[in-house]
Formats: C-alpha cells, sequence, structure tokens
C-alpha cells in the first residue's frame, strides 16, 4: 500500500528566512510540501510526518547551542542534528519510513578526503543523499525534483516492508522498481537486478525500507548495473553520445527504447537511466540474423532512428573524470585503463579512464589498474 498524498519534508536550518528563494521553488513545482523551520523550532509532529528530513550543514545561528551547559548538548554542525532526529524521528514513529539529507554549499567540508560525490559522502555519514544547494536556474529546478523523487520514493515504499516470503519481498522490489512482469526481458533484468544483491529481507523490514531507498541511490543509480545511463547507452549501441542526447527525447528514439526507460521511484533522481536487459532485448530483436554485427547493427539503428551518429570503433568506453564523475564523451580501447575506485561495486561494470587524464587527476592515477596484474 502506498500514499495517495503529497510527501512532506522538513527542512532545518539556522536561517529559515534565506530560503524563501528555495521555498517559492518547491511551490511552484508543487510535487511535495515543505516546513523549513529553526532548529528550536522542529515539532514532533513536523518529524513523525515527513518523508524526508533536510538540515543544513552549516549552523551557525543558534544562540541556544552556543550557551548550552555541556559539549553534548553542543551539535558541531549539521550532521550532529540530523543523528539526534534520525533517533528522535524512531522514537516517535518507529513504524514509519524516512529519509534523511544533509542541505549544503560546502560538500568538500563535508566530504573531508573523500571525493565529492553526494552517494559516496552520504554514505560514509550514515544519510541517503547529500543536496548541493549552489547554482540558480535550472540547477535550482534540478534540487527540487531530486527531493521530491527522493521524498516520492520513500512515501512508495510499503507501508510494512514483506520481507519474511520471498515471493512477496521480490514482488515488493519489482512494484517498487517498476519493472513489470509482462514484458519479454523481465526474467533477465529480474537475474541482474538480483546481482545487485538488493536487501529485500531482514535488512529491508529493519529499516521500514530505507534499506532499499539507500541501496538504490548510493550502490546502482551512481554505477553501470542492470541499469545504464545515456554513457553507457551509448557506448552499447556504437554512437556518439552527443547525438544519442540530441535524440532522445524524440518520438523515433521514444518508438524503440522507450518502452525499455527506467520509470521507476527514482526515476527523476539522477537523470535517465534505462533497463540494460530491455536494451539488449530490443537490440537482439533488430539483429537477430546478424547479432554480433557492427554494420548490422548501425543499418538497424539508422532505419529506426536517423539522427544516431554510429562510430566505427568494436567497442565504445565510458569514461571517468575528477572526482570519478563520468565525462560527456566516449573514448575507444587504446585510449583507456582500467581504474578501480574503492566504492565501485563488485557487481557494476568496469570503470574506465582515459591514459592522459591520469597526471591530471591523482585520483585516478591512484587507483588505476597495472597492465600486468
Amino acid at each position: 500500500m502506498t500514499t495517495t498524498t503529497k510527501p512532506f519534508v522538513l527542512h532545518v536550518d539556522d536561517e529559515p528566512g534565506d530560503l524563501r528563494q528555495w521555498q517559492d521553488e518547491v511551490v511552484a513545482q508543487g510535487h511535495f510540501d515543505l516546513e523549513v523551520c529553526h532548529p528550536n523550532d522542529v515539532t514532533e509532529e513536523s518529524l513523525k510526518k515527513a518523508a524526508l528530513v533536510l538540515v543544513d550543514f552549516k549552523i551557525q545561528h543558534w544562540p541556544e547551542r552556543a550557551n548550552a551547559p555541556a559539549l553534548a548538548l553542543r551539535p558541531a554542525n549539521g550532521l550532529a542534528v540530523l543523528a539526534v532526529l534520525q533517533e528522535a524521528a524512531f522514537e516517535l514513529a518507529p513504524t514509519k519510513a524516512r529519509a534523511f539529507a544533509l542541505y549544503t554549499a560546502v560538500i568538500q567540508d563535508v566530504a573531508r578526503e573523500l571525493v565529492h560525490q553526494p552517494h559516496i559522502v552520504a554514505r560514509a555519514h550514515n544519510l541517503e543523499w547529500v543536496f548541493e544547494k549552489n547554482g540558480a536556474g535550472n540547477a535550482a529546478d534540478e534540487r527540487v525534483r531530486r527531493v521530491a523523487a527522493l521524498a516520492g520514493a520513500v512515501a512508495a515504499l510499503p507501508a510494512k516492508w514483506p520481507g519474511d516470503d520471498s515471493g512477496t519481498a521480490a514482488a515488493a522490489l519489482h512494484t517498487w522498481l517498476a519493472l513489470q512482469e509482462n514484458v519479454p526481458w523481465f526474467d533477465a533484468a529480474w537475474r541482474a537486478v538480483r546481482r545487485c544483491r538488493p536487501p529485500i529481507h531482514e535488512f529491508a523490514e529493519h529499516t521500514l525500507g530505507t534499506g532499499v531507498v539507500r541501496w538504490a541511490l548510493h550502490k546502482v543509480l551512481p554505477y553501470p548495473t542492470f541499469l545504464v545511463d545515456d554513457a553507457h547507452l551509448a557506448a552499447r549501441l556504437r554512437v556518439s553520445l552527443e547525438s544519442l542526447r540530441a535524440v532522445v527525447a524524440s518520438e523515433d528514439f521514444g518508438k524503440v527504447f522507450g518502452a525499455v526507460e527506467y520509470r521507476g521511484a527514482l526515476s527523476l533522481f539522477l537523470g535517465r537511466r534505462w533497463w540494460r536487459a530491455g536494451v539488449e532485448h530490443v537490440l537482439y530483436e533488430a539483429t537477430a540474423d546478424s547479432p554480433g554485427d557492427l554494420g548490422i547493427l548501425h543499418a538497424a539503428l539508422k532505419e529506426r532512428i536517423p539522427s544516431l551518429a554510429g562510430e566505427d570503433a568494436a567497442r565504445l568506453f565510458p569514461v571517468l573524470g575528477r572526482q570519478f564523475k563520468t565525462k560527456d564523451t566516449l573514448a575507444v580501447e587504446k585510449d583507456v585503463v582500467e581504474v578501480r575506485p574503492d566504492d565501485w561495486p563488485p557487481f557494476a561494470d568496469e570503470a574506465w579512464a582515459l591514459r592522459t587524464d591520469l597526471e591530471d587527476a591523482p585520483e585516478l592515477k591512484a587507483v588505476a589498474v597495472d597492465e600486468d596484474e
């Protein structure tokens, strides 16, 4: 059973008046209800009903904290406040799922020695996500959509995760992922999901389902797994990333790949994702006579999506750049080297970087794989 009302987000900040623009953006999009308040003004009622609790990292305007008699009563920053609110929320409503996230303009201060990737920093601090509040315009709109997506993903969880029975637990994940059992590639997709070790039994029950949300946010969406991003889709199709992005919203593209786009609870969170098993099914159907023939693949794509620009390479590689962020380019085999970041899941595709980037990105050079290994 899922909620039919807009999710409620509680946002805690030491200067709530400065967030008027943020509140206006939220109201304009209308995807969730928002309350912004000072740490002093957090109420039990608001904390109990929140699907997502956001706290600003830098909390400087809080005289009551500064004057508290004991060190344990003086939380140093928003991370400490979040820890308090996590336990308070559980005491108030132990059967309600909710997510906790940081809201900051200084992710480098939160990351400390980690790369500035929100999912990595969030997991290090026992949070679902770290939202960066820098930027305006489209960046601000995107931030509202991501907050809405996370709050909605939590609200879409079953009222009680059915972890004791394997069939009902699997069905709950199917529903949350929007993986339809009637698609011809369902079995392949479900096998791929299971290889990514979704926590759908005792851990999902213990975390009221938020363990599933965290698994998707931290271990699935940021990596090439059973879902792939535009760069990995372009690499699989052997087409330029630029041409794919130019036509991805077109009717021609939708007719071919629209049915294999991921439309689950977090589909608006990190950008488009595609079911790998669905993509493979589409390509098999289009090239059944010669599935390994690049010319046949390009001809089949050109017939259906004329604007796609094929690349004459046996294999294309999405590559990581600074801070392990995927670059807006694809590379050929002679130009890449495998890298193994500490965080990279063993069930994800290998990670690659341009050889020429290693000297300028020490974090990449440190994890480059010796070709003799």
